[in-house]
């Protein structure tokens, strides 16, 4: 289900890494999606005051665009691509010609976007060598092998912010309302749109108070109580229940990259802090407590990423 508000409670503790790390992430995705330099034979496109630009070095930033743009087929965005190539480069001669190279905030913000590149590259080129297709299919091997039998639940749910609303809902509910009408009309979730349905769930896969609710209930029934999560007061319901099955490598194997390489990052950062000697103050200048510190260290991610299914 495409939105779902936690869609599996293990790819949520993937995604909540650390600010940096996520910065990081986003600009090894833009430096892995770049196109590759222009071979010999590659057709000159511009010519901007004698400054040559060829087919490939203009789309090389179609990889930055919106992923609505990048859909589109080169010869739809060429135009567009060409012409900003053009604007860019002109911009970028008159800045040269300006006098801003000279200002002090201007060389530190070249030296601060500097030293960020490199170290992008530096992480690229260390999460490289660990998020090889051998190491996914491994880590998808030892998933599979391990998963756990156990039965899973087809839930649906109404998220609202009030207990008095969900209380309303299992009110209007006893009366003869479809469940499907009320989430599509009450749930402040992007699910509510398809009837409140969120997909099949383990037990081990659910927040505790959902797990606890949902598994409670008979297929067919829907909670009688509003249940408070950190999301909002839910309304829950059972559509089927059937024997869990391992996901298939292709269904998760993007999660598993996003795993590996933040475990990669993980394991550069504690090696390099090996090697190094740390020291950490609070506000006053005093030592920072060892207990302090470690809390702000940045999580492990999840052991285990389970794909969604529908």
């Amino acid at each position: 289900m495409a939105q779902a508000f936690y869609y599996c409670h293990s790819i949520i503790r993937i995604i909540q890494m650390k600010s940096s790390l996520l910065k990081s992430l986003s600009v090894i995705a833009l430096l892995s999606s770049t196109a590759p330099a222009s071979s010999a034979t590659d057709a000159v496109v511009a010519i901007v005051n004698g400054q040559k630009f060829t087919h490939s070095e203009v789309m090389k930033a179609k990889a930055s665009l919106p992923k609505q743009y990048q859909s589109l087929a080169d010869d739809k965005i060429f135009p567009v691509l060409v012409n900003q190539a053009v604007d860019i480069y002109l911009v970028d001669q008159a800045a040269q010609t300006s006098g801003e190279l000279k200002k002090a905030e201007v060389k530190e913000a070249i030296a601060k976007a500097t030293k960020d590149i490199v170290a992008q590259a530096y992480i690229l080129g260390q999460v490289k060598a660990k998020v090889t297709d051998a190491a996914v299919q491994a880590k998808c091997d030892d998933i599979i092998k391990t998963f756990k039998a156990e039965k899973e639940l087809h839930l649906y749910h109404i998220l609202v912010d009030e207990e008095d609303v969900a209380k309303g809902i299992i009110k209007a509910l006893k009366g003869g309302t479809a469940f499907k009408k009320l989430a599509e009309t009450k749930s402040k979730d992007t699910t509510g749109k398809q009837g409140g349905d969120l997909g099949y769930f383990r037990k081990s896969e659910l927040p505790k108070e959902l797990a606890e609710a949902a598994f409670a209930l008979k297929v067919g029934a829907y909670s009688e109580t509003p249940i408070k999560t950190d999301f909002g007061w839910h309304v829950l319901k059972v559509g089927e229940m059937q024997d869990a099955k391992p996901p298939k490598c292709a269904e998760i194997k993007n999660e598993i990259k996003g795993l590996l390489t933040q475990e990669a990052i993980i394991s550069l950062l504690e090696d390099l802090r090996k090697k190094a000697k740390v020291e950490l103050f609070d506000k006053d200048g005093k030592p920072m407590p060892a207990k302090e510190a470690a809390a702000a260290k940045v999580p492990a991610p999840a052991a285990t990423p389970v794909a969604e299914k529908k």
